[in-house]
């Protein structure tokens, strides 16, 4: 008996819940692309397989079956006997097999009526009309979900596999707001957290890299003015920006704003500003100050994917926890002494102030423990935020003693290394310190 053959695209809805299933009946299945590209799809050879040349298409032992739904209800019959997946009780059939049609007839439908003129048609915007027929969708199922924490039962079912790859991708094109759709958000939570959920990431992530790039086109193409970044390198909070713009790549201008003589107190600069603050950031109509919430922007805007600053909202809990640490303990310590320099007369570094800065850097060493980065083992904008600081403070003000503290002497390494630290940050961080060495007596 010959493996199981898919033939498959990455970043296919309908994909993605034969493969969830698969991996939740345990079947091992060879999975073979189909280049869209080459019209491989219009092949005589994939022809003969699928005659309505669509993916996903099964081929188990000689045996042709093509259609999603079909073949997740196949898959469980022939490998998940008396599986809770599509069961044999008579009325929990019938209620996955309505699920399955709304899927097949309404949900998937008004998805792909929002984004195929994207990718197909070349269309810069997605229709209003199409898109509130997609919430409309939400609707039905939040409706659906007051009655069962699942779609057809009380347990998981390849209805609810088969809705999931669909709305993952649809929450990427019209978010699902929780606090509109809470019976939703909370089963589509629990769907994440099944092990199965695994097999649908890659196709996930291909599909959100494609959706973003057209749409970060088109937006690139409507807005040909640069994003605007008045700025001073010697900031450390506009380093940090500073560092964000170089790992996305942006073209950004950038307007230096000159601090001693008083450019951020100019009405013109109020203005856009009234806290007077660098970095601040002009985006066409939209002006937004504080680092923190630039880098945030400037990431969910422009970035190719959402790895600095993610969607997940555990990750991004944790990530946002990492910028108030930066925001709320290690960057009011380090300007404590900045602060008594420069604008109250004092010629030394006061020890109770640099054991402060000792103290932020004892919690940081226990917030890298187990971790690559500060927020987990990825790089995120909190690295940025907090590098930008620590590097000023540790230039400067409190060295980082390596044996006291090799978890940040290794990240501090490892942040260094980056290709684009020394212009975005290095530069800057040589600046605070000259300023700060022509204060001490």
């Amino acid at each position: 008996m010959g493996k199981i053959k898919l033939y498959m695209v990455w970043g296919s809805p309908p994909v993605n819940s034969v493969l969830m299933t698969a991996k939740a009946l345990n079947i091992d299945i060879e999975l073979v692309e189909v280049d869209f590209s080459k019209n491989e799809f219009l092949s005589d050879w994939f022809l003969k397989l699928n005659p309505a040349h669509t993916v996903p298409t099964l081929d188990d032992d000689g045996f042709i079956l093509w259609d999603s739904h079909a073949i997740l209800m196949y898959l469980v019959e022939k490998y998940g006997k008396n599986s809770v997946l599509y069961p044999e009780d008579s009325k929990t059939k019938a209620f996955i097999n309505q699920i399955l049609l709304f899927d097949c007839g309404t949900v998937f439908r008004c998805f792909s009526d929002c984004v195929k003129p994207l990718f197909y048609e070349g269309k810069k915007s997605m229709d209003q009309n199409k898109l509130s027929n997609l919430k409309d969708v939400y609707v039905i199922l939040e409706r659906i979900l007051t009655s069962s924490k699942f779609l057809a039962s009380d347990n998981i079912t390849i209805a609810d596999i088969s809705i999931l790859s669909t709305l993952l991708p649809s929450n990427l094109v019209l978010p699902i707001e929780t606090n509109k759709f809470p019976k939703l958000s909370v089963w589509l939570e629990h769907m994440k957290q099944a092990e199965f959920y695994q097999a649908g990431e890659k196709a996930l992530e291909t599909f959100r890299i494609g959706f973003e790039t057209v749409t970060r086109s088109f937006l690139q193409k409507k807005n040909m003015s640069k994003p605007k970044l008045y700025y001073n390198p010697v900031s450390p909070a506009v380093r940090s920006t500073l560092l964000v713009i170089a790992a996305l790549d942006l073209d950004v201008e950038l307007v230096t704003i000159n601090l001693m003589a008083g450019e951020h107190l100019t009405p013109q600069f109020l203005k856009k500003n009234p806290l007077h603050t660098l970095p601040t950031l002009e985006d066409g109509d939209f002006v937004i100050f504080d680092s923190h919430a630039i880098n945030a922007y400037l990431v969910g805007k422009y970035g190719k994917n959402d790895s600095l600053y993610p969607k997940d909202l555990q990750k991004r809990a944790v990530v946002d926890q990492r910028l108030h640490f930066d925001s709320g303990v290690l960057f009011p310590r380090m300007g404590a002494i900045v602060g008594a320099l420069l604008r109250q007369g004092v010629k030394v570094i006061e020890k109770d102030k640099a054991d402060l800065v000792a103290q932020a850097y004892q919690s940081l060493e226990t917030l890298l423990e187990g971790n690559t980065y500060v927020a987990g083992n990825e790089l995120t904008i909190a690295d940025f935020s907090i590098v930008a600081t620590l590097s000023s403070t540790n230039s400067a003000l409190v060295p980082v003693a390596s044996n006291t503290y090799p978890k940040i002497t290794a990240w501090l390494t490892r942040m260094q290394a980056l290709p684009y630290y020394n212009q975005a940050n290095q530069v800057g961080v040589d600046m605070f310190k000259g300023m700060i060495q022509s204060k001490l007596a």
